[in-house]
C-alpha cells in the first residue's frame, strides 16, 4: 500500500510538471494569432546610453560655532596729568 502512494504521488508530480511545460509554449504567438499564417519574431538587441549627470547627496547648510575668546596682556602708558 505504501509503494502504491509512493507511486501515485510521483505520477501526480509528473502530471502536473507536463502540464505547465505545454502551457508556456504559447508564449511565442502573438495574441491574436490567425492559424494558417505565419507569423516571425524579431528580437531586437538592448541599447543602453551612458549619462554622467551630478546628484545632490547632501544638501547645504550652516552651523553656529562657538570660537572662544583671545586675551593677552599690554602694557601701556597714558597721561594722567600735564605738568
Amino acid at each position: 500500500m505504501k509503494n502504491f502512494k509512493t507511486q501515485l504521488l510521483l505520477l501526480c508530480g509528473a502530471v502536473l510538471c507536463s502540464g505547465s511545460l505545454f502551457a508556456q509554449s504559447d508564449g511565442d504567438l502573438p495574441p491574436n494569432a490567425v492559424a494558417g499564417k505565419c507569423y516571425a519574431k524579431c528580437l531586437i538587441p538592448d541599447q543602453y546610453e551612458t549619462v554622467t549627470e551630478q546628484i545632490l547627496l547632501k544638501e547645504a547648510g550652516s552651523r553656529i560655532e562657538v570660537v572662544p575668546a583671545v586675551y593677552e596682556t599690554a602694557n601701556e602708558q597714558l597721561l594722567v596729568k600735564e605738568g
